[in-house]
């Protein structure tokens, strides 16, 4: 319920603390990078435009407890806990909503973020939860912290899910917001220090890295992705407010890289044009780092983004047979994989290839097929996860007519884990082929050697070593600690 119209409603967001080792299924988490939770801070932004008092705090980045986030809100005096969740991370988010109903049962309580947007009655049947918002959340955010501080009728309120006679109610949908110019800027001025966010070792070639998120929206069909947050349409910021934020950060904030962190991109190649030409107009250079699929690059754009500072381009491959690629409804091709890989080397661009193992119709066959590939193109980087069909996409949907999915513990949903294997396949095989794949691509006598020498010749690469050998004395420290109480 909203609290008497006495109070002024004062809102704490927050990012649950799960570990990066739960997120990223082992201890090799430590070496996953940190992250900003971009939702979190534009949340922040657009809440405190609107006249709302709002902080934000990071609990995985800053490594901070329930008990901790508890303590902040008794001291600072917030009314609402907003909570950002990945289904990964629910069960932090649940566990953090529990402790605050706990000792502060006074303070509302609402969930968004990917796993509300996919599960949208699931978290109210969770009673720490008073309310939750699907979907993207700026708009709806607002409306209700009016709800909670003024009354109203929570039906009318577009993207809302709440209690009405006993009854979880979910309310239709907000459409989502076209015009991505008139929100502000994330409001990066509430994280106490940019530096402690970092891309993972070796992805990065100064510091500190700022993400910067130019659209939202997915217009391509991957089986395995979920889409219900930010819709099935592209939606893109111009040119002269994508520059306007870069240039705040660089000017403002001292950050040395730009981590454009849209799933694609390079969609809309002009508009890549655009950004860069205006910069430069600034007299704006920076080193910058991009996610990109093989079918929207060529090697003219490819050439104008080394040109203009982009050293490292992540691309979505995910297998390495035909068949595979057409079921999860890929769209590439591999002959297209191998010239794009190849122009990038030739170019001199770093690149990273994902791959996922354990798609439907999935074989041992398939997946050496994909590993043999891996090796073959003059990719310089991997990541090799399981595939995991989260909630929202069409593979949670039809994931039972393809093999066996187990989803009772969403924490193991981390892309680590086999939740989903298929027929033919069992979760050793799967565990075991992602650490032959790994082992075989990384451990080649020419790969090892072209590593050496690029450690010994590059002096950012020498301090990303440093950087990862940092997070090994860090974790063994803490695990020392831990022991120790």
């Amino acid at each position: 319920m909203p609290n008497n119209v006495d109070n002024k409603a004062k809102l704490l967001l927050v990012y649950p603390p799960i570990s990066r080792m739960e997120r990223y299924g082992s201890k090799l988490g430590i070496f996953g990078g940190k992250q900003i939770p971009l939702g979190l801070y534009s949340l922040a932004a657009y809440v405190r435009q609107s006249g709302y008092q709002v902080d934000a705090l990071d609990a995985e980045a800053q490594n901070l407890t329930a008990e901790d986030i508890l303590e902040r809100i008794k001291s600072h005096g917030y009314t609402v806990l907003g909570i950002s969740s990945t289904t990964v991370a629910f069960h932090r988010a649940k566990e953090l909503a529990e402790l605050v109903k706990r000792f502060l049962p006074e303070v509302t309580t609402v969930i968004g973020g990917p796993h509300v947007s996919s599960q949208p009655e699931q978290p109210l049947t969770i009673t720490a939860f008073d309310y939750a918002i699907r979907n993207e959340g700026e708009l709806t955010l607002v409306e209700f912290l009016d709800f909670v501080e003024n009354g109203g009728d929570p039906n009318a309120i577009l993207g809302l899910i709440h209690r009405w006679a006993g009854e979880i109610v979910v309310n239709p949908k907000r459409p989502y917001i076209r015009d991505l110019d008139a929100l502000p800027f994330p409001a990066f001025d509430l994280i106490p220090d940019l530096a402690v966010y970092s891309p993972p070792p070796f992805n990065y070639r100064a510091r500190p890295v700022a993400n910067v998120i130019t659209s939202r929206g997915c217009p391509n069909e991957c089986t395995f992705c979920e889409r219900t947050t930010f819709g099935r349409t592209a939606r893109k910021r111009s040119a002269e407010n994508i520059v306007d934020e870069i240039e705040d950060m660089i000017v403002n904030r001292g950050v040395r890289e730009i981590a454009f962190v849209d799933d694609t991109f390079t969609i809309w190649p002009k508009r890549i044009h655009e950004i860069f030409e205006l910069a430069g107009q600034r007299g704006l250079k920076f080193l910058w780092t991009c996610m990109s699929r093989v079918n929207t690059v060529d090697r003219d754009l490819l050439t104008y983004m080394r040109d203009k500072g982009c050293w490292y381009i992540a691309f979505g491959i995910e297998s390495g047979d035909e068949n595979v690629l057409r079921e999860i409804k890929k769209n590439i091709k591999l002959d297209d994989v191998r010239r794009v890989i190849g122009i990038c080397s030739e170019l001199g661009i770093v690149t990273k290839g994902f791959f996922i193992i354990g798609h439907p119709l999935e074989s041992l066959a398939t997946i050496d097929k994909t590993i043999d590939f891996a090796c073959e193109i003059p990719l310089d980087h991997i990541v090799v996860t399981i595939n995991t069909p989260m909630p929202g996409s069409h593979q949670y949907l039809h994931a039972k007519e393809f093999g066996d999915m187990e989803e009772s513990d969403w924490k193991r949903f981390n892309y680590w884990n086999p939740v989903f294997v298929p027929f033919g396949l069992t979760r050793e095989q799967l565990l075991q082929k992602q650490q032959e794949f790994l082992r075989k691509f990384y451990l080649r006598p020419k790969k090892l050697l072209r590593n050496m020498r690029r450690m010994c010749l590059d002096s950012n690469s020498r301090v990303q070593l440093k950087d990862f050998l940092v997070e090994i004395v860090r974790f063994v420290w803490l695990k020392a600690i831990q022991k120790s109480r």
